[in-house]
């Protein structure tokens, strides 16, 4: 089979002709139809992932939707999303049964891949970390990636007033467009924007970026706000003063796809997968095929613009 395979850390994948993989025992021998690329993906390989992660060489990418070749009790043919760590740059992959999620028949293989671990990062956060309810106002903070635009569109969904803060006009404009309600540049006049923009406060918070806008955020959060920590686009640290955290009982949680129990998982995907089939949820994609995937990889790691970077096989 054709995959691209991580050669050593930090590097970019190469295309190789690899032997088959062969299931062990509780696994499924999958055709790979799909495969999202995630910032994650870049962490795996760079060996900073907090997760156990085999040394290189190995195959990058780590979901994709695919088809089950041979399983234990799953027919042949059904259509699956996997949520690993490697393996999903290829032609073929395995993954263990209890890891897969069935897919909705009437969802594009390309769609399918891409709402996962990016979209149940923005829809998880929002609906079950954040505990969002139709009366309150949440702010997406790094609304322009795929992440922030499934958050404002499950918190629209929801009913809530959402408010979208990016660095780029582009990434506000789509954000309005999904039904954000009000819009802030994360710039030096940040702080002052947001007072403008929500004199009532804030009652959940979805947080990418962190750094210098995560104390600003939480200073506008209202009694017994929420802050979900998702990503630290900005910087790995956020300087925050301790009292207002007692005095008005805020709460910060962190989130990631992969600390959460993979029941819960498969069902936020479930959810997420039947809302894009119906169109309520939508993402930009951008196709490359498996032969080009050192490309998207690259253009991963620059930034993927607001578009979510699928990798196909051919053929």
């Amino acid at each position: 089979m054709i995959g691209a395979r991580i050669p050593e850390w930090g590097a970019l994948p190469r295309i190789e002709d690899l032997p088959d993989p062969t299931p062990r025992e509780g696994e499924a021998l999958l055709r790979v139809r799909a495969a999202a690329l995630n910032p994650v993906d870049i962490f795996i390989a760079s060996g900073r992932f907090y997760g156990p992660v085999p040394d290189p060489p190995f195959i990058g990418g780590a979901e994709c939707v695919a088809e089950v070749i041979e399983a234990p009790e799953i027919e042949a043919g059904t259509r699956v999303w996997n949520l690993g760590v490697h393996g999903a740059l290829a032609e073929l992959a395995t993954a263990p049964v209890d890891r897969l999620v069935p897919v909705p028949d009437d969802i594009s293989d390309e769609m399918a891949a891409a709402i996962g671990i990016a979209g149940l990062a923005g829809w998880m956060a929002v609906l079950s970390r954040g505990r969002l309810t139709s009366d309150e106002t949440v702010i997406v903070v790094g609304a322009s990636g795929a992440v922030g635009q499934i958050a404002i569109q499950a918190a629209v969904g929801r009913g809530a007033r959402v408010i979208a803060a990016a660095r780029s006009e582009k990434g506000l404009e789509r954000a309005r467009a999904l039904g954000a309600g009000a819009t802030v540049r994360i710039d030096d006049s940040f702080a002052e924007s947001l007072a403008a923009a929500a004199p009532d406060g804030i009652d959940l918070a979805i947080d990418m970026v962190w750094g210098e806008a995560a104390p600003v955020v939480l200073g506008h959060l209202s009694p017994r706000g929420r802050l979900v920590q998702v990503g630290n686009a900005a910087a790995p640290e956020a300087t925050i003063v301790g009292g207002p955290l007692r005095g008005r009982r805020l709460d910060i949680r962190g989130f990631s796809v992969y600390s959460e129990h993979f029941r819960d998982v498969a069902s936020g995907y479930g959810e997420l997968a039947r809302a894009a089939a119906d169109g309520e949820v939508v993402l930009e994609i951008e196709t490359y095929s498996l032969m080009n995937a050192p490309q998207a990889w690259a253009d991963q790691k620059a930034g993927a613009g607001g578009s979510k970077l699928v990798v196909v096989p051919e053929g």
